[in-house]
């Protein structure tokens, strides 16, 4: 009796349209998981000389990865795909080759979170206890929010004392309390940090001339910034955001939705054994992520104040190899919550605000995503068209969390650009190098990524932009990039651009075009404006914003 089997790991969109096609058709799969046991990389890469997932057997038949497999299902739907399935697959014996066996060791262990203070809660006037998420939920609901102007600035998402005092008596108290006791309890709000004068300048009182604004609203342009932790922290930094990174894994699976466009006609077909043409296909399924729904996720506002605890970690004590996993771990989970969170650029200008705006709060220091990026895993080097170091002030206590010298391997870490997913989707301490050693090759094993074109005519490697944008991290000159390139390599490739290096001949060097498209559907309208609290009435009317 047949099998078919699936490598995958944890989180990776194409492992689940892949899986999903299979189960659709009511076809049974045995998975082999490499974020549970990533012994079994080498066998996969060994089956399918391929670095990227998911990588699919029909027994021993290799299909590939997520495409080739639903292409073949949708060639099967003819004839009904489970009878085919019988018929191709189940029909024969089960593979034999050990390396399309399950792992016998045991699964790797996920951490487990250290327990939450109990102290860290909120006692309302009725004497009982709740979460401080509990609380800002609830306080979102019942307190009004406007924007509201004051010697010409507008502060968004905010209310009076008096009109919080009335909303707070009215959930909280009873006819009997008086206006001081709910003022006392909206300064204690105040003093557990859930609710602030705008400029923090004034303590909470039952003023109509004093504004006031809930946590979430206060700091819109950090990330993480829902509430102040003042919980427990995790010392495994590493853990805490596998941890988050396993719960947007959740809120992207429960939000993904399957989406068809028109294909563009360009009026051939393709050609058949037998010489005819078949109709070209005139449209094209993908599985993409639902923003919107994302936003809507029962889990979702549970994330957000989870992610908070990142407020506490502390990088000044990490070794350069926690470091730079850490950093890599929260830069590709909070690309995928600023999505959710702000919307998915559509331009130069704002994807300039997404990475140049977007603050994430670590240790209670503000990062940008490019201050991630180049200011810690570049070595505080200039970001691409940037005239100036991310920590340019010798006094910027940021500057000393730089790395010392630049591992150009984080690149293909941090924006992998394949069509499919590398094998390993989280970084760790201790494998770090044997980790950027596998993505860099999945990376450079796509030919979106490198061609070679070896021609008595031409000679040209064609890179993705990000060997352009930072040049200077792989090579000292563009004309050195085929000799740092080569490094990254396997197999045929590999040699044909040695020869192609040893033979002297001239190689040209060109740049594809960088794809911005994300995987995602219906996101929020990016909005510089959104990053500001306040705003002054005269920009606001020049270019817009607030309510």
């Amino acid at each position: 009796m047949g099998v078919v089997t699936v490598f995958a790991i944890d989180g990776c969109p194409f492992c689940d349209r892949a899986k999903k096609n299979l189960s659709d058709r009511n076809i049974p799969y045995t998975e082999i998981n490499l974020s549970s046991y990533p012994d079994k990389r080498s066998d996969m890469l060994s089956l399918s000389d391929s670095l990227t997932v998911p990588q699919i057997f029909f027994n021993e038949k290799h299909i590939g990865g997520a495409t080739e497999t639903i292409a073949l299902l949708e060639q099967w739907d003819t004839d009904g795909a489970f009878a085919t399935f019988e018929s191709e697959v189940q029909s024969k014996p089960n593979p034999t080759d050990p390396k399309l066996q399950p792992s016998t060791l045991p699964p790797k262990k996920e951490s487990v979170s250290p327990p939450r203070n109990e102290d860290d809660a909120i006692k309302l006037p009725s004497k009982t206890t709740i979460t401080i998420l509990e609380m800002t939920e609830r306080l979102i609901k019942i307190i009004p929010k406007s924007d509201l102007g004051y010697l010409g600035k507008t502060y968004k998402n905010c209310a009076t004392g008096k009109s919080i005092v009335e909303s707070l008596r009215k959930d909280f108290f009873t006819d009997s309390d008086t206006d001081t006791d709910v003022i006392e309890f909206g300064q204690y709000l105040q003093k557990k940090k859930l609710l602030h004068h705008v400029r923090y300048e004034h303590d909470f009182s039952n003023d109509n001339n004093l504004f006031f604004r809930l946590q979430p609203y206060q700091t819109p342009d950090v990330m993480n910034s829902y509430r102040i932790w003042t919980d427990r922290v995790d010392t495994d930094s590493i853990s805490i955001v596998a941890r988050l990174n396993k719960s947007m894994q959740g809120i992207q699976k429960r939000s993904m939705i399957t989406i068809t466009t028109p294909n563009k006609d360009d009026g051939e077909g393709e050609k058949k054994n037998d010489g005819n043409v078949a109709a070209k296909a005139t449209t094209t399924t993908a599985s993409v992520v639902d923003l919107s729904l994302a936003l809507q996720d029962e889990k979702y506002i549970q994330f957000e104040e989870e992610i908070c605890e990142l407020q506490g970690v502390n990088m000044s004590s990490m070794e350069d190899n926690e470091k730079t996993a850490f950093i890599i771990n929260v830069y590709n989970l909070m690309i995928k919550y600023a999505q959710i969170k702000y919307g998915v650029p559509g331009n130069a200008a704002q994807r300039s605000s997404f990475f140049g705006g977007i603050k994430i709060n670590i240790g209670n220091d503000l990062f940008s995503f490019s201050e991630l990026e180049n200011g810690i895993l570049r070595a505080n080097s200039k970001a691409p068209y940037s005239l100036s170091k991310p920590f340019a002030n010798k006094g910027d206590n940021r500057l000393k969390l730089s790395l010392e010298k630049v591992d150009n391997r984080i690149h293909f870490a941090l924006n992998c650009g394949a069509q499919s997913c590398p094998p390993v989707k989280k970084f760790t301490a201790t494998d770090l190098q044997e980790e950027l050693r596998i993505v860099a090759s999945a990376f450079c094993e796509q030919d979106d990524n490198i061609r070679i074109i070896d021609t008595k005519e031409n000679s040209e490697l064609c890179l993705n932009m990000i060997f352009k944008w930072y040049g200077k991290d792989f090579a000292s000159s563009t004309n050195e990039l085929p000799s740092t390139i080569v490094n990254y390599l396997r197999g045929q490739r590999k040699e044909t651009l040695q020869e192609m290096i040893d033979s002297k001949t001239s190689i040209k060097v060109k740049f594809n075009t960088y794809d911005w498209n994300a995987p995602v559907t219906n996101g929020k309208q990016n909005d510089i404006s959104d990053l500001k609290a306040d705003q002054y009435q005269i920009i606001k009317s020049i270019f817009g914003g607030g309510k």
